[in-house]
């Protein structure tokens, strides 16, 4: 967008100094039909300049051929400030693109089309002047073109420093998880080892009393004993399988993940979560699948759009389709070409007999996907 904003700048800027250069050339008269013919030549070459930027040799023909477009519309036996405007922006093209021999041979020519005229009259006086000025100009470009390149330094090094540290936290997070669930599997060894075992035997110890028992009010008492045994195993039992397992599943395994997405992008995600979808149970590769298609939605978010926010809507639809939508503001329509992350949501949702669809409509992107919750079920 700001590199649009330049080339639509330096266009107007041109526009303006080259129709003042031209007048004044023809004293406020007719222009001439060369003027006319090199001028065309010469918007027309410049519009060329964007399409030539990856390949140095054909970018530094056409600004040459710029520069002597300059020299033979407006040559003449005196200095003219407005040639030396328009050089002044091709100067810049030159700067910012090329490098080492390319860009002082297209300084050294701009330089020659400025003192041409005081060369045919060896006018030491304004040789020196404009080399005196050129050379400040440079020097003043110079100074922009090293501070430019310290920003896009500090930049990529921001972004690097960025990056790793969102992978650092991540690792992180998985390995608090990964001790924390040893924690659990080690405290639920130990329940299963001692309190599982003791009740067992408990268990065994009650049957062969009962058995022992003559009188039926005591056999009756060592049952009831023996249902609360058993039933305190039972629930040793499950609390053993509920620590050994994961601490959340389905869909709230899902939004815990996608929080932690937001809070290391800076992201400013709401949620909307209606008909009951948060109580639906689902298998390991519909969460997998649903998280990964709210990363890459975000992901794209990010992508095209220079707001930071988004809207995620979970749907349950039928009593039995999962509804997902992700959704962001877009100032204008963009052209979707799916590419690799895009093509992995769909192929992941058409794996659960799914599906999935792109929007745009009225300043907003859309992609919704669907599948049945019971598959894989």
């Amino acid at each position: 967008m700001c590199l649009m904003l330049i080339f639509w700048f330096h266009l107007l800027y041109l526009l303006t100094v080259w129709t003042i250069a031209a007048y004044t050339k023809s004293d406020m008269t007719d222009l001439d039909p060369m003027t006319i013919i090199l001028s065309a030549i010469f918007f027309t070459c410049y519009f060329c300049l964007t399409l030539t930027k990856k390949h140095p040799r054909l970018f530094q023909i056409l600004l040459l051929l710029l520069a002597m477009l300059v020299f033979f519309t407006f040559s003449s036996q005196t200095f003219n400030g407005l040639v030396l405007l328009i050089l002044l922006v091709i100067a810049i093209q030159a700067i910012d693109h090329l490098q080492g021999w390319r860009l002082y041979i297209q300084l050294f020519v701009q330089y020659i089309i400025v003192i041409f005229p005081y060369l045919r009259t060896f006018d030491l006086f304004m040789i020196s002047y404009l080399s005196l000025l050129l050379l400040f100009i440079g020097f003043l470009l110079y100074i922009w073109r090293r501070t430019n390149q310290t920003y896009v330094e500090l930049n990529d090094t921001y972004i690097q420093l960025e990056t790793e540290y969102r992978q650092l936290k991540r690792h992180t997070l998985i390995h608090e998880k990964m001790v924390r669930q040893e924690e659990r599997n080690q405290v639920a060894r130990d329940i299963h080892d001692s309190v599982g075992h003791r009740l067992t035997a408990l268990l065994m110890q009650l049957e062969v009393a009962r058995i022992q028992a003559s009188d039926i009010t005591f056999q009756e008492k060592f049952d009831q004993l023996k249902v609360l045994a058993q039933t305190s195993l039972d629930e040793t039992r499950e609390a053993v399988k509920a620590l050994r397992s994961e601490e959340t599943t389905g869909l709230t395994a899902v939004i815990q993940l996608i929080r932690k997405l937001e809070a290391e992008s800076h992201l400013r995600v709401s949620f909307h979560v209606q008909s009951g979808a948060l109580s639906i149970p689902l298998s390991n590769d519909q969460s997998v699948a649903l998280y990964r298609s709210v990363q890459e939605g975000l992901t794209n978010m990010m992508r095209h759009s220079d707001e930071r926010q988004a809207s995620i809507e979970f749907n349950f639809i039928g009593g039995r389709f999962f509804r997902f939508q992700i959704s962001h503001p877009l100032k204008k329509k963009v052209e979707v070409e799916e590419g690799f992350g895009l093509q992995s949501m769909r192929e992941r949702l058409e794996q659960l007999n799914g599906s999935l669809k792109i929007n745009q409509v009225e300043g907003e992107f859309r992609l919704i996907g669907t599948f049945p919750i019971d598959k894989g079920e």
